[in-house]
C-alpha cells in the first residue's frame, strides 16, 4: 500500500469510526459552538451536558458541538434529537437550564416548550 493509500484508508476508517460513535446512539445532542456562542456560554453549557452524562452513566446518549446556528440574539442553542422525534432546539442555555432540559426532555420526554426554538 503506497502512502496516499495508506492515507485514504486512515481517513475511511476514522470516518467509520465517527458514523459509529455518533449514530449508534439513540439520543443525540448538540451545542451550537461557534466562537459567538462560545462568548454567550456554550462551552459551560457543554461542559454541563458532559458531567450530566458521566453522572448517570449514559452511553446511549451523544453530545456533540456543531458551528454557528445564525441566531446570535437566541444563543447558546442545543438541539437535541431523540429516536421518533423531530428535533427540538433549545435557547438561550446555561448550565442551570440544560440540567432542566435533561431531566424534563432526555429522562422524562417532556419538552420545555418556553425554551424551545
Amino acid at each position: 500500500m503506497n502512502p496516499l493509500e495508506k492515507l485514504k484508508q486512515l481517513q475511511e476508517d476514522a470516518r467509520q469510526k465517527v458514523r459509529e460513535e455518533k449514530y449508534k446512539c439513540p439520543i443525540r445532542i448538540y451545542v451550537g459552538s461557534a466562537t459567538c456562542e462560545n462568548a454567550a456560554g456554550a462551552r459551560e453549557v457543554y461542559n454541563e451536558l458532559v458531567k450530566l452524562k458521566q453522572e448517570k452513566n449514559y452511553e446511549h446518549i451523544y453530545i456533540g458541538q456543531t458551528g454557528c446556528s445564525g441566531r446570535c440574539d437566541k444563543e447558546p442553542i442545543v438541539q437535541v434529537m431523540m429516536e421518533s422525534s423531530i428535533p427540538i432546539k433549545y435557547c438561550e442555555m446555561n448550565p442551570q437550564k440544560i440540567r432542566k432540559v435533561f431531566e424534563q426532555h432526555i429522562e422524562n420526554k417532556k419538552i420545555i416548550r418556553e425554551w424551545a426554538l
